[in-house]
């Protein structure tokens, strides 16, 4: 994977760790392995790279007014970010970490999405 993209083994390992859930790749004795929807993935953010969202994980701190947000954080050091969830998960949430996509636009704004919105 790492030639077809023309990449590192190294900077295929971070962008891995970056987009990629852990439902779309895994290794084994002869090394890791992609699923098809990963492979794609890779290969789309490769050719444009604001199509595919960083993945990372965060905190859920509490509820914000509109029940299709939450406030949550990377750490307690970070700043709070709104982000946008299921309405009826708004209270289960709280205290949990979850997974989030960080969507960034060409004009340069960041929208946080809970990463189960985009499945």
């Amino acid at each position: 994977m790492a030639k077809e993209l023309g990449l590192k083994n190294h900077e295929l390992i971070q962008l891995r760790s970056e987009k990629l859930s852990e439902e779309e790749w895994g290794k084994d004795k002869d090394g890791a392995w992609f699923t098809e929807e990963g492979a794609e993935k890779l290969r789309l953010h490769k050719q444009v790279p604001l199509a595919v969202p960083s993945r990372v994980q965060m905190i859920v701190v509490r509820r914000a007014p509109n029940p299709h947000w939450v406030y949550a954080h990377l750490g307690k050091t970070h700043p709070l970010v709104p982000v946008a969830i299921r309405p009826s998960w708004c209270d289960r949430l709280v205290g949990k970490p979850i997974y989030v996509n960080i969507i960034k636009d060409a004009q340069g704004g960041i929208t946080y999405r809970h990463e189960a919105l985009g499945k």
